[in-house]
């Protein structure tokens, strides 16, 4: 038994090395493939591809430009693989997955120091519920990953400091919240470079997302998301706001322990270590938590802690192992595969979640949630069963709504991803939680709202004329904002006074909004 031991270490540091990279990636894609599921939040963005492939131009609904989304980049990857299929749920799975795999290829292979240390992180990574629930789900968070995998790859690799640089300004262009993440580090670049050097690495980190920005700010009439100012204006407080964040770090804690303990390490690891770009990844890490403490956590257990946990990976296998690790880890290897696979057949034969499971924090497994019926493997064995597309429950009537609607449906709920995104152009989705639409969102939310499900009341008369050129108001106090809104979002790009009246909206002309009592526009 000795001896077979020794000839294993021995060839694996040898030339079979590639064997069990292999292996240890095949295990990963086995259990990427078993949990692949995609969530409502992702129709959001897949009917703003939809209706861009049928000539109504980035919208969400079709009379007006609103950004529904968080992330450019993300959409753009995504809308040719949905114009060459015009299938949503498989294609954004299967292209999720390509690009997580190949984050876990670079995790292992490129960035760690040893291949024990390579197989064993990327074990760990789906061995996370948040990394492996959103290496799918239909978010951005696969592209995230493979270019935080190609930024630290290329940040200790590259003697060009502007190709780190301008994967940074690629991720930023995925989601801008990534600056407080990478910040810290970009900042160090920047000192490090002298003269035209420095000028290229500030160009190619800030001109993706500054050109999307200015884009936007013509485009859409706003410089952010509308998510931004949906989730982010609501009129709570800070300490409320900071109480729901700690509930939300407690509920990854208990449910995602493994990621929290090497994100503990990971931080502890780079502070202590004599590499500034380490230990200013550490502390981008520690501001990204803080962040996602100070601005109320979300609804989707773990989501927002995927991109630091993977980042806090990234700098483990940038660390030295411990020699017991790279002589007699193959052991941790291979139990950490068997581990695997017990948790693949829990987790695909689980007990779905309800409304009523969801708990009083308001934080939801999500993958739970909508795998029975979003979920890859149960999509395609009913697609072999019936011969054709499956639709989510939610989506059927909506579907049937849309077909045979004549002239634009307006309809009120919360739920804007495929209910949206099957009902389609004839259907004027109106989501009270403001996702969708821009006078909503520069409303406060109603006291007490769920996390993430931030309810707007409806002014007097807006839902019977949401869907028309010009939507009206009985609300005084309100119709000077919904006038620049509708200026902004729905008059002719050069139409006269819409600069006016962007020009008021971002300037804080209406943050008076904010502190009124308004509620009673549901009187």
């Amino acid at each position: 038994m000795t001896f077979v031991y020794s000839k294993l270490i021995t060839s694996v540091s040898g030339s079979n090395r590639t064997i069990f990279y292999s292996i240890s990636l095949l295990a990963a894609f086995v259990m990427l493939l078993g949990t692949a599921w995609i969530g409502d939040d992702a129709f959001i963005t897949l009917r703003v591809i939809d209706n861009f492939i049928n000539g109504y131009g980035l919208r969400y609904n079709v009379i007006e430009r609103v950004q529904v989304f968080t992330h450019p980049l993300w959409l753009f990857l995504l809308m040719p693989f949905y114009a060459l299929t015009r299938e949503a749920m498989v294609t954004t799975m299967a292209v999720s997955l390509m690009l997580s795999l190949v984050a876990f290829w670079l995790l292992a292979v490129r960035i760690a120091k040893e291949t024990v240390q390579g197989c064993l992180l990327v074990l760990a990574a789906v061995a996370s519920p948040a990394i492996c629930d959103f290496s799918s789900s239909g978010l951005e968070s696969p592209l995230t990953f493979m270019l935080l995998a190609l930024f630290v790859w290329q940040l200790y690799r590259s003697e060009k400091p502007w190709i780190p640089a301008a994967i940074a300004g690629l991720l930023l262009l995925n989601r801008l919240d990534l600056v407080v993440l990478l910040g810290p580090v970009m900042a160090f670049v920047l000192w490090q470079t002298r003269g035209t050097e420095r000028i290229k690495v500030a160009a190619v980190l800030v001109f993706p997302a500054l050109a999307w920005m200015i884009f936007s700010l013509v485009y859409y009439g706003a410089p952010f998301p509308n998510t931004a100012y949906a989730k982010l204006g609501t009129g709570y407080g800070t300490a409320t706001l900071i109480a729901r964040g700690l509930v939300y770090a407690q509920d990854f804690l208990l449910n995602d322990p493994l990621l929290a303990l090497l994100i503990t390490a990971a931080i502890i690891i780079a502070l202590r270590s004599r590499s500034w770009p380490a230990i200013l990844l550490g502390v981008g890490i520690l501001l990204y938590i803080a962040y996602t403490i100070s601005i109320g956590g979300d609804f989707m257990s773990g989501r927002f802690f995927a991109a630091p946990g993977f980042l806090a990976l990234c700098l483990l296998a940038r660390a030295s192992p411990p020699r017991w690790l790279i002589n007699q880890g193959w052991v941790a290897v291979l139990a950490a595969i068997i581990v695997i696979g017990i948790m693949l057949m829990s987790r695909m034969t689980e007990r779905p979640i309800t409304v009523d499971d969801i708990s009083s924090t308001g934080i939801a497994d999500e993958r739970r949630f909508y795998y029975g019926d979003n979920g890859l493997l149960p999509l395609l064995r009913t697609w072999w069963a019936t011969g054709s597309e499956p639709i989510h429950p939610w989506g059927v009537a909506f579907k049937a709504m849309g077909q045979q609607a004549q002239t634009p449906v307006t309809v009120v709920n919360g739920n804007a991803g495929m209910r949206g995104y099957y009902g389609g152009p004839r259907v004027h989705f109106l989501d009270n939680l403001a996702l969708t639409d821009a006078f909503l969102a520069r409303l406060p939310a109603i006291p007490g709202a769920r996390v993430g499900h931030y309810e707007r009341g409806l002014p007097p008369a807006y839902v019977e004329t949401a869907a028309q050129p010009v939507p009206t108001t009985d609300s005084a106090p309100l119709q000077p904002l919904l006038r620049d809104i509708t200026l902004a979002t729905r008059a002719p790009l050069l139409a006269e006074g819409r600069a006016e009246a962007i020009w008021r909206l971002l300037s804080g002309h209406y943050n008076w909004v904010y502190r009124a009592v308004i509620y009673r526009v549901r009187e």
